[in-house]
Protein backbone atom coordinates (compact mmCIF):
# COMPACT_ATOMS: atom_id res chain seq x y z
CA UNK A 1 0.00 0.00 0.00
CA UNK A 2 1.18 3.37 -0.92
CA UNK A 3 0.70 5.81 1.87
CA UNK A 4 1.90 9.28 3.39
CA UNK A 5 -0.46 9.76 6.54
CA UNK A 6 1.24 13.05 7.76
CA UNK A 7 -0.78 13.82 10.94
CA UNK A 8 -2.17 9.69 11.77
CA UNK A 9 -5.44 11.71 13.16
CA UNK A 10 -9.17 10.09 11.77
CA UNK A 11 -10.22 12.56 9.15
CA UNK A 12 -14.01 13.16 9.22
CA UNK A 13 -14.51 11.67 5.52
CA UNK A 14 -13.51 8.74 3.75
CA UNK A 15 -13.50 9.03 0.43
CA UNK A 16 -13.30 5.84 -1.43
CA UNK A 17 -12.32 5.46 -5.28
CA UNK A 18 -12.56 1.72 -6.39
CA UNK A 19 -10.85 1.94 -10.24
CA UNK A 20 -10.41 -0.25 -12.90
CA UNK A 21 -9.48 0.90 -16.28
CA UNK A 22 -10.83 3.82 -16.31
CA UNK A 23 -7.76 6.01 -16.68
CA UNK A 24 -9.53 8.48 -19.62
CA UNK A 25 -11.67 9.84 -16.33
CA UNK A 26 -9.13 9.88 -13.77
CA UNK A 27 -8.07 13.41 -13.77
CA UNK A 28 -11.53 14.76 -13.73
CA UNK A 29 -12.69 12.73 -11.02
CA UNK A 30 -9.51 13.58 -8.96
CA UNK A 31 -10.05 17.28 -9.62
CA UNK A 32 -13.37 16.80 -8.36
CA UNK A 33 -12.17 15.42 -5.22
CA UNK A 34 -9.21 18.04 -4.64
CA UNK A 35 -11.54 21.06 -5.31
CA UNK A 36 -14.36 19.71 -2.68
CA UNK A 37 -14.91 23.04 -0.33
CA UNK A 38 -14.85 20.38 2.50
CA UNK A 39 -10.99 19.33 3.09
CA UNK A 40 -10.84 17.09 6.34
CA UNK A 41 -10.75 13.81 4.59
CA UNK A 42 -8.55 11.27 3.51
CA UNK A 43 -8.60 9.77 0.00
CA UNK A 44 -8.55 5.49 -0.53
CA UNK A 45 -7.82 4.36 -4.29
CA UNK A 46 -8.08 0.40 -4.72
CA UNK A 47 -7.21 -0.54 -8.07
CA UNK A 48 -7.96 -3.83 -9.71
CA UNK A 49 -5.01 -4.57 -11.44
CA UNK A 50 -5.76 -2.07 -14.67
CA UNK A 51 -3.82 -2.56 -17.54
CA UNK A 52 -4.48 0.95 -19.25
CA UNK A 53 -2.06 3.08 -17.54
CA UNK A 54 -4.81 3.61 -14.48
CA UNK A 55 -2.34 2.37 -11.96
CA UNK A 56 0.41 4.42 -12.67
CA UNK A 57 -1.17 7.33 -12.68
CA UNK A 58 -2.70 6.80 -9.56
CA UNK A 59 0.87 5.76 -8.21
CA UNK A 60 1.61 9.03 -9.28
CA UNK A 61 -0.57 11.38 -7.47
CA UNK A 62 -0.30 9.03 -4.21
CA UNK A 63 3.46 10.74 -4.34
CA UNK A 64 2.28 14.03 -4.50
CA UNK A 65 -0.68 13.73 -1.83
CA UNK A 66 -0.45 13.09 1.39
CA UNK A 67 -3.88 12.32 1.76
CA UNK A 68 -4.08 9.49 -0.72
CA UNK A 69 -3.79 6.12 0.30
CA UNK A 70 -3.37 3.49 -2.90
CA UNK A 71 -3.19 -0.52 -3.43
CA UNK A 72 -3.95 -2.97 -5.92
CA UNK A 73 -5.73 -5.92 -5.30
CA UNK A 74 -8.22 -9.06 -7.01
CA UNK A 75 -10.61 -7.89 -9.02
CA UNK A 76 -14.03 -8.31 -7.11
CA UNK A 77 -16.34 -6.56 -9.53
CA UNK A 78 -19.08 -3.93 -9.39
CA UNK A 79 -19.99 -3.38 -6.50
CA UNK A 80 -17.62 -5.94 -4.79
CA UNK A 81 -14.64 -3.58 -5.54
CA UNK A 82 -15.82 -0.97 -3.35
CA UNK A 83 -15.44 -2.72 0.15
CA UNK A 84 -11.66 -3.01 0.30
CA UNK A 85 -11.64 0.56 0.55
CA UNK A 86 -14.65 1.18 2.71
CA UNK A 87 -12.98 -1.73 5.15
CA UNK A 88 -9.95 0.66 5.38
CA UNK A 89 -11.37 3.91 6.16
CA UNK A 90 -11.05 5.49 8.98
CA UNK A 91 -13.49 8.32 8.46
CA UNK A 92 -16.68 8.96 10.64
CA UNK A 93 -18.35 9.24 7.09
CA UNK A 94 -17.65 7.26 3.86
CA UNK A 95 -18.17 8.34 0.49
CA UNK A 96 -17.64 6.15 -2.72
CA UNK A 97 -16.79 8.22 -5.53
CA UNK A 98 -16.71 5.95 -8.21
CA UNK A 99 -13.90 6.54 -10.32
CA UNK A 100 -15.47 7.47 -13.84
CA UNK A 101 -18.34 9.76 -12.39
CA UNK A 102 -18.20 13.56 -10.66
CA UNK A 103 -19.68 15.87 -8.12
CA UNK A 104 -20.05 19.42 -6.95
CA UNK A 105 -17.42 21.06 -5.16
CA UNK A 106 -19.84 21.72 -1.93
CA UNK A 107 -21.11 17.84 -2.15
CA UNK A 108 -18.92 16.28 0.74
CA UNK A 109 -19.43 19.96 2.77
CA UNK A 110 -23.66 19.39 2.72
CA UNK A 111 -23.62 16.04 2.93
CA UNK A 112 -21.60 15.52 6.19
CA UNK A 113 -23.37 18.78 7.74
CA UNK A 114 -26.63 17.48 6.79
CA UNK A 115 -25.46 13.97 8.71
CA UNK A 116 -23.72 16.26 11.85
CA UNK A 117 -26.96 17.74 12.09
CA UNK A 118 -28.52 14.65 11.55
CA UNK A 119 -27.67 12.18 14.33
CA UNK A 120 -30.57 9.38 13.73
CA UNK A 121 -30.09 9.44 9.92
CA UNK A 122 -26.94 7.16 8.76
CA UNK A 123 -27.35 8.30 5.10
CA UNK A 124 -27.37 11.72 3.73
CA UNK A 125 -28.59 11.73 -0.11
CA UNK A 126 -28.05 14.25 -2.46
CA UNK A 127 -29.53 15.10 -5.70
CA UNK A 128 -28.35 13.36 -9.32
CA UNK A 129 -26.71 14.85 -12.73
CA UNK A 130 -26.07 12.19 -15.26
CA UNK A 131 -23.62 13.36 -17.97
CA UNK A 132 -22.28 11.98 -20.95
CA UNK A 133 -18.99 11.03 -21.49
CA UNK A 134 -17.69 14.33 -22.28
CA UNK A 135 -19.11 15.51 -18.77
CA UNK A 136 -22.03 17.04 -20.69
CA UNK A 137 -25.49 17.01 -18.37
CA UNK A 138 -28.04 14.66 -20.37
CA UNK A 139 -30.77 16.99 -19.99
CA UNK A 140 -33.35 13.95 -21.04
CA UNK A 141 -31.95 11.49 -17.90
CA UNK A 142 -32.02 14.83 -15.46
CA UNK A 143 -35.68 14.61 -16.26
CA UNK A 144 -36.39 11.36 -15.90
CA UNK A 145 -34.52 11.52 -12.35
CA UNK A 146 -36.50 14.39 -11.28
CA UNK A 147 -39.89 11.97 -12.01
CA UNK A 148 -38.19 8.68 -11.18
CA UNK A 149 -39.15 6.65 -7.46
CA UNK A 150 -37.19 8.81 -5.00
CA UNK A 151 -38.83 11.99 -6.77
CA UNK A 152 -42.41 10.56 -7.03
CA UNK A 153 -42.15 9.37 -3.37
CA UNK A 154 -41.35 12.65 -2.31
CA UNK A 155 -44.25 14.65 -3.51
CA UNK A 156 -43.74 18.55 -2.32
CA UNK A 157 -40.64 17.45 -0.29
CA UNK A 158 -38.72 16.38 -3.43
CA UNK A 159 -36.96 20.29 -3.34
CA UNK A 160 -36.55 20.50 0.03
CA UNK A 161 -34.36 19.13 3.08
CA UNK A 162 -36.16 16.00 4.75
CA UNK A 163 -35.64 12.75 6.90
CA UNK A 164 -36.88 9.39 5.60
CA UNK A 165 -37.78 7.49 8.32
CA UNK A 166 -36.88 3.64 8.00
CA UNK A 167 -38.41 1.21 6.99
CA UNK A 168 -39.74 3.84 3.83
CA UNK A 169 -36.94 3.50 1.60
CA UNK A 170 -36.17 0.12 1.88
CA UNK A 171 -39.73 -0.86 1.09
CA UNK A 172 -40.13 1.13 -1.63
CA UNK A 173 -37.83 -0.94 -3.00
CA UNK A 174 -40.84 -3.88 -2.74
CA UNK A 175 -41.87 -2.30 -6.39
CA UNK A 176 -38.75 -3.41 -8.09
CA UNK A 177 -37.03 -0.01 -9.08
CA UNK A 178 -33.88 2.08 -8.01
CA UNK A 179 -34.74 4.73 -4.62
CA UNK A 180 -31.27 5.78 -5.17
CA UNK A 181 -29.64 5.78 -8.60
CA UNK A 182 -26.33 5.94 -7.60
CA UNK A 183 -23.87 5.96 -4.97
CA UNK A 184 -22.47 9.19 -5.91
CA UNK A 185 -25.20 10.47 -4.37
CA UNK A 186 -24.53 9.23 -1.51
CA UNK A 187 -22.57 9.92 2.40
CA UNK A 188 -22.73 6.99 4.79
CA UNK A 189 -22.00 6.59 8.27
CA UNK A 190 -19.00 3.98 8.80
CA UNK A 191 -20.72 2.70 11.42
CA UNK A 192 -23.94 1.88 9.14
CA UNK A 193 -21.57 -1.11 7.54
CA UNK A 194 -21.32 -2.63 11.02
CA UNK A 195 -25.15 -3.09 11.14
CA UNK A 196 -26.02 -4.12 7.63
CA UNK A 197 -22.70 -5.43 6.31
CA UNK A 198 -21.04 -4.61 3.00
CA UNK A 199 -21.90 -5.05 -0.74
CA UNK A 200 -22.06 -8.35 -2.15
CA UNK A 201 -21.33 -8.99 -6.01
CA UNK A 202 -23.91 -12.00 -6.47
CA UNK A 203 -26.12 -10.10 -8.76
CA UNK A 204 -22.83 -7.82 -10.57
CA UNK A 205 -23.22 -4.10 -11.20
CA UNK A 206 -26.90 -3.59 -9.87
CA UNK A 207 -26.17 -5.39 -6.48
CA UNK A 208 -26.23 -1.88 -4.96
CA UNK A 209 -29.59 -2.29 -4.87
CA UNK A 210 -29.58 -4.76 -2.54
CA UNK A 211 -27.37 -2.76 -0.24
CA UNK A 212 -29.89 0.29 -0.29
CA UNK A 213 -32.33 -1.65 0.53
CA UNK A 214 -31.18 -3.53 3.04
CA UNK A 215 -29.80 0.24 4.71
CA UNK A 216 -32.69 1.81 4.27
CA UNK A 217 -35.49 -0.93 6.01
CA UNK A 218 -32.75 0.06 9.06
CA UNK A 219 -32.04 3.52 8.46
CA UNK A 220 -32.75 6.99 8.20
CA UNK A 221 -31.98 8.96 5.26
CA UNK A 222 -31.51 12.65 5.22
CA UNK A 223 -32.36 13.95 2.14
CA UNK A 224 -30.17 17.38 0.98
CA UNK A 225 -31.40 18.76 -2.66
CA UNK A 226 -28.95 21.57 -3.28
CA UNK A 227 -25.71 19.92 -4.47
CA UNK A 228 -25.18 17.21 -6.68
CA UNK A 229 -22.95 13.80 -7.17
CA UNK A 230 -22.94 12.91 -11.07
CA UNK A 231 -23.48 9.66 -12.80
CA UNK A 232 -21.72 9.26 -16.14
CA UNK A 233 -23.22 7.21 -18.86
CA UNK A 234 -20.52 5.39 -21.23
CA UNK A 235 -20.25 2.54 -23.21
CA UNK A 236 -17.54 1.12 -21.03
CA UNK A 237 -19.58 1.60 -17.68
CA UNK A 238 -19.75 -1.38 -15.51
CA UNK A 239 -23.71 -1.32 -15.49
CA UNK A 240 -23.71 -0.73 -20.00
CA UNK A 241 -24.54 -4.20 -20.66
CA UNK A 242 -27.95 -4.02 -17.83
CA UNK A 243 -31.02 -4.80 -19.56
CA UNK A 244 -33.78 -3.64 -17.11
CA UNK A 245 -36.79 -5.26 -19.13
CA UNK A 246 -35.31 -8.42 -19.26
CA UNK A 247 -35.68 -11.62 -17.80
CA UNK A 248 -32.84 -11.92 -16.55
CA UNK A 249 -32.66 -8.40 -14.68
CA UNK A 250 -36.14 -9.29 -12.89
CA UNK A 251 -34.99 -12.77 -11.65
CA UNK A 252 -32.11 -10.45 -10.26
CA UNK A 253 -34.02 -8.05 -8.57
CA UNK A 254 -36.46 -10.65 -6.57
CA UNK A 255 -34.17 -12.25 -5.73
CA UNK A 256 -31.91 -9.00 -4.18
CA UNK A 257 -34.92 -8.10 -2.13
CA UNK A 258 -35.80 -11.27 -1.14
CA UNK A 259 -31.91 -11.80 0.17
CA UNK A 260 -32.71 -8.03 2.02
CA UNK A 261 -35.66 -9.10 3.84
CA UNK A 262 -34.16 -12.07 4.91
CA UNK A 263 -30.84 -10.17 5.73
CA UNK A 264 -32.26 -7.21 7.98
CA UNK A 265 -36.16 -9.32 9.24
CA UNK A 266 -34.53 -9.94 12.70
CA UNK A 267 -33.73 -6.17 12.88
CA UNK A 268 -37.00 -4.71 12.08
CA UNK A 269 -39.71 -4.10 14.11
CA UNK A 270 -41.57 -6.75 15.31
CA UNK A 271 -44.54 -4.84 13.51
CA UNK A 272 -42.86 -4.00 9.95
CA UNK A 273 -41.55 -7.48 10.21
CA UNK A 274 -45.22 -9.65 10.87
CA UNK A 275 -46.72 -7.24 7.89
CA UNK A 276 -43.66 -7.61 5.50
CA UNK A 277 -43.35 -11.60 5.53
CA UNK A 278 -47.03 -12.25 6.00
CA UNK A 279 -48.45 -10.04 3.22
CA UNK A 280 -46.43 -7.04 1.97
CA UNK A 281 -43.73 -8.64 -0.10
CA UNK A 282 -46.37 -11.01 -1.91
CA UNK A 283 -48.31 -8.25 -2.53
CA UNK A 284 -45.34 -5.73 -4.48
CA UNK A 285 -43.98 -9.75 -5.95
CA UNK A 286 -47.37 -9.74 -7.56
CA UNK A 287 -47.45 -5.84 -8.67
CA UNK A 288 -43.99 -6.46 -10.05
CA UNK A 289 -45.05 -9.48 -11.62
CA UNK A 290 -47.99 -7.52 -13.57
CA UNK A 291 -45.67 -4.66 -14.28
CA UNK A 292 -43.71 -7.12 -15.93
CA UNK A 293 -46.18 -8.58 -17.82
CA UNK A 294 -48.07 -5.60 -19.41
CA UNK A 295 -44.35 -4.18 -20.67
CA UNK A 296 -43.69 -7.29 -22.40
CA UNK A 297 -46.94 -6.71 -24.27
CA UNK A 298 -46.18 -2.65 -25.26
CA UNK A 299 -46.27 -3.87 -29.23
CA UNK A 300 -49.50 -5.00 -29.00
CA UNK A 301 -52.50 -2.47 -29.44
CA UNK A 302 -53.85 -0.09 -26.67
CA UNK A 303 -57.39 -2.51 -26.96
CA UNK A 304 -55.41 -5.89 -26.94
CA UNK A 305 -53.46 -4.29 -23.39
CA UNK A 306 -56.98 -2.66 -21.98
CA UNK A 307 -58.47 -5.84 -22.81
CA UNK A 308 -55.99 -7.99 -21.27
CA UNK A 309 -55.87 -6.00 -18.38
CA UNK A 310 -59.41 -6.16 -18.04
CA UNK A 311 -59.23 -9.72 -17.56
CA UNK A 312 -56.45 -10.05 -15.21
CA UNK A 313 -58.56 -7.77 -12.84
CA UNK A 314 -61.05 -10.60 -12.74
CA UNK A 315 -58.93 -12.55 -11.13
CA UNK A 316 -55.77 -10.52 -9.96
CA UNK A 317 -55.82 -8.02 -6.74
CA UNK A 318 -52.70 -6.78 -8.32
CA UNK A 319 -54.25 -5.94 -11.52
CA UNK A 320 -57.11 -4.42 -9.53
CA UNK A 321 -54.96 -2.11 -7.18
CA UNK A 322 -52.86 -1.61 -10.72
CA UNK A 323 -56.00 -0.24 -12.39
CA UNK A 324 -56.90 2.15 -9.39
CA UNK A 325 -53.90 3.85 -9.07
CA UNK A 326 -53.30 4.57 -12.72
CA UNK A 327 -57.30 6.02 -12.79
CA UNK A 328 -56.71 7.72 -9.88
CA UNK A 329 -52.96 8.59 -11.16
CA UNK A 330 -52.03 7.93 -7.95
CA UNK A 331 -47.97 7.12 -7.34
CA UNK A 332 -46.96 3.34 -6.48
CA UNK A 333 -45.12 5.11 -3.24
CA UNK A 334 -48.72 5.96 -2.22
CA UNK A 335 -49.07 2.19 -1.83
CA UNK A 336 -46.38 1.56 0.23
CA UNK A 337 -47.00 4.43 2.52
CA UNK A 338 -50.67 3.09 2.90
CA UNK A 339 -49.16 -0.51 4.04
CA UNK A 340 -47.19 1.92 6.89
CA UNK A 341 -50.00 4.21 7.46
CA UNK A 342 -52.61 0.94 7.94
CA UNK A 343 -49.98 -0.63 10.52
CA UNK A 344 -49.67 2.50 12.52
CA UNK A 345 -47.17 4.74 10.77
CA UNK A 346 -48.16 8.11 9.63
CA UNK A 347 -43.97 10.26 9.65
CA UNK A 348 -42.47 8.82 6.64
CA UNK A 349 -41.10 11.62 5.39
CA UNK A 350 -40.47 14.20 7.76
CA UNK A 351 -38.39 18.29 8.11
CA UNK A 352 -35.06 17.77 8.24
CA UNK A 353 -32.70 19.77 11.04
CA UNK A 354 -31.09 22.40 8.78
CA UNK A 355 -27.18 21.94 9.11
CA UNK A 356 -25.55 24.76 11.41
CA UNK A 357 -28.96 25.38 13.29
CA UNK A 358 -30.33 24.31 16.55
CA UNK A 359 -33.82 25.35 16.63
CA UNK A 360 -35.36 25.47 20.39
CA UNK A 361 -37.73 22.37 21.14
CA UNK A 362 -36.07 20.54 18.03
CA UNK A 363 -36.87 16.63 17.50
CA UNK A 364 -35.08 14.10 16.28
CA UNK A 365 -35.49 11.91 13.96
CA UNK A 366 -36.34 8.56 15.36
CA UNK A 367 -37.31 5.22 14.83
CA UNK A 368 -40.96 4.89 14.32
CA UNK A 369 -43.35 3.79 17.09
CA UNK A 370 -45.32 1.05 15.62
CA UNK A 371 -49.15 0.65 17.21
CA UNK A 372 -50.14 -3.28 17.35
CA UNK A 373 -53.22 -2.76 14.30
CA UNK A 374 -53.08 -4.79 11.69
CA UNK A 375 -52.14 -3.19 8.07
Amino acid sequence: MTTADATGLAPRVSICVPNLNTRPFLPERFRTIFAQTFTDWELLVYDSYSTDGAWEYILELAGREPRVRAWQGPREGTPGSWNPCIRAARGEYVYIATSDDTMAPDCVEKLAAALDANPDCDIAHCALRPIDENGRELMAMSSWWRSAAFAESSGSLFAQPHARRAPFDGLLHLLGDSVYVSITQLLIRRSLFDRIGYFESTWGSVGDFNWNMRATLLANTVHVPDTWGGWRLHSTQATAGVKLDSAEHAVKIDSMIDHAIAQCEDSLDPIVRRHLLRRWAAEAKQLRDLTRELSSRQRHSVVQRRLHLAVRCCTSAAAREYVRRRMMRQPFSEWIQGRLAAAGCHSTLVPAANPGITQVGESRISPHTWSTREG
